[in-house]
């Protein structure tokens, strides 16, 4: 879900849930810490050629998502957050790539 304001401690709540009790006792309304962790997500990227990228997936998050794959994504403007830069890298949204590894694993 997120971090709590006051302490820093990973929160977490059941889907649905509104409210929850930090462990250091702090009230934390969950759709305020869900939007500011969507929002450090969503200004988080990964400069990493289409090979590297690959591999930070496999070992961050154990998707066996191929260069190639990444490639046809890129191509494809499934991650259209991604920008060029020299010498074959880029840069990538960890949200947009996130996203089609989940929806691509799916399939496999």
């Amino acid at each position: 879900m997120g971090a709590c304001p006051a302490c820093g401690r990973e929160a977490t709540a059941a889907r649905g849930e509104r409210w929850r009790i930090c462990k250091c006792g702090t009230l934390l309304d969950t759709d305020e810490i869900r939007e500011e962790a969507r929002r450090r997500v969503e200004a988080t990227h990964l400069t990493r050629t289409p090979a590297g990228l690959s591999e930070w997936l496999r070992e961050n998050y154990g998707y066996e998502i191929s260069r190639k794959q990444v490639r046809h994504w890129i191509e494809r403007g499934k991650l259209p957050s991604t920008k060029a830069i020299d010498g074959g890298y880029y840069e990538f949204s960890i949200r947009e790539v996130l996203s089609n590894a989940m929806a691509f694993s799916k399939r496999e």
